[in-house]
């Protein structure tokens, strides 16, 4: 007979990782991967940690993830690289709301102030061309990580503690009997036993538990690039992102700028693409020369996408809850939206608190499935393009 653990989770990206981390010192946990480790949206991911903006609604939930990278920093071979960060808001904006916006964020406890486009030119001098912007937030709680060894120093904690990580196992369905959930079937290791379920399988999600609740996500990719260029990036140089063309940037360790965006939705299950957009290469030509200043000569090195897509939830917001509808035993955590690596902190810990019922540092019932009284796909984004054809300027 299989052996029953108390929980298996399915999904080996940083949410199941980190899930697994949680729960292993107290629970028999088994991580099941139908590729290997962190090799979807977490491996192509930027690792940008821009949590206090992306979580401003839940401060204290923000608080968690940013002191969990200061103190897990030099863990491992993980590394958190604090850094500036900028949000360049369009001239469309008011800049006394977003003044408003900052003096909020300064009360809970957050270094962040609104920087007028003349203040921002004396913070950053020679770094951005800003016509046709009110200015920008700073922010100085916020920082990048690599993704992989992230993944990988979270998942040898959680072996340390006890957990099991399988991976080129792919989970077919979830067992339900009497209404309780009892395990998974696997394509290769049969069934698998366990009292309690996490699906944390990305956009996967919705489909893996579509018998038992429905879940209202839509799989999309995002993309990025490196470039070369001719300006030396300092230390004060921040990571930064434009409102005009959704495009977000960061130096990387060699010199090169790091530029990401250009997000369009894909159907389920999607074709897997290893290559960037034509429309994404000319957002950037036509966005990156012309917003920062001094680049020189640039041109493109290496391109990435993720793959198969990431999930997308109507606010943004992630869903972390064991649905009082669904069978007994099931928690979902999925509809990371893109902000997966930074929020992991938070969704480790949400999953805990959801699976023991315990008391944490932030509330859970931002992440509740309840949340949506729409629970289909028909939804929209102002981040997100309906097709990649509308990803780049002209398409």
């Amino acid at each position: 007979m299989a052996q029953a653990h108390d929980v298996v989770v399915v999904g080996g990206g940083i949410v199941g990782c980190m899930a697994a981390r949680e729960l292993a010192p107290d629970h028999d946990v088994l991580v099941v991967e139908r590729d290997q480790i962190g090799s979807g949206a977490t491996g192509r991911a930027s690792g940008l940690v821009t949590v206090v903006e992306e979580y401003s609604d839940t401060p204290a939930a923000a608080e968690h993830a940013i002191e969990f990278f200061r103190e897990y920093d030099g863990t491992g071979h993980f590394s958190f690289h604090e850094r500036t960060y900028v949000e360049l808001r369009s001239d469309e904006h008011d800049a006394e709301s977003l003044r408003d916006h900052a003096s909020t964020l300064r009360e809970n406890g957050f270094e962040a102030a609104f920087h007028t486009p003349e203040e921002l030119t004396d913070r950053f001098p020679d770094t951005f061309e800003l016509d046709g912007y009110a200015g920008g937030i700073v922010y100085e709680d916020a920082g990048w990580l690599d993704p992989y060894t992230f993944v990988t120093t979270v998942k040898e904690d959680a072996e340390r503690e006890g957990a099991t990580f399988r991976t080129g196992v792919e989970a077919t369905d979830l067992i339900v009997e009497s209404g309780d959930v009892v395990g998974i079937e696997t394509e290769t290791d049969g069934r698998i036993s366990a009292d309690r379920v996490i699906v944390a399988a990305g956009w996967r999600t919705r489909q893996f538990v579509s018998d038992h609740v429905d879940v209202p996500t839509r799989p999309y990719r995002y993309q990025t690039y490196n470039l070369d260029h001719e300006r030396m990036l300092t230390e004060a140089f921040p990571m930064a992102w434009d409102e005009h063309s959704h495009l977000y940037f960061r130096p990387e360790p060699n010199g090169e700028l790091h530029v990401g965006g250009g997000t369009y939705f894909v159907k389920p299950p999607g074709t897997p693409r290893s290559k960037t957009t034509e429309g994404f290469r000319r957002l950037i030509a036509e966005t990156i020369p012309e917003l920062i200043t001094n680049l020189g000569r640039t041109k493109f090195v290496t391109g990435d996408t993720c793959r198969f897509g990431d999930s997308a939830t109507p606010d943004r917001y992630p869903i972390v809850d064991a649905p009082a509808a669904a069978p007994d035993g099931l928690v979902i955590a999925t509809g990371t939206h893109g902000f997966g690596i930074m929020a992991a902190p938070i969704l480790g810990r949400a999953i805990r608190l959801v699976v023991t019922g315990e008391e944490g540092p932030f509330p859970v019932d931002a992440f509740s499935l309840d949340r949506f009284e729409d629970r289909t796909t028909d939804f929209g984004s102002s981040y997100i393009a309906e097709s990649p054809e509308l990803v780049g300027p002209g398409d």
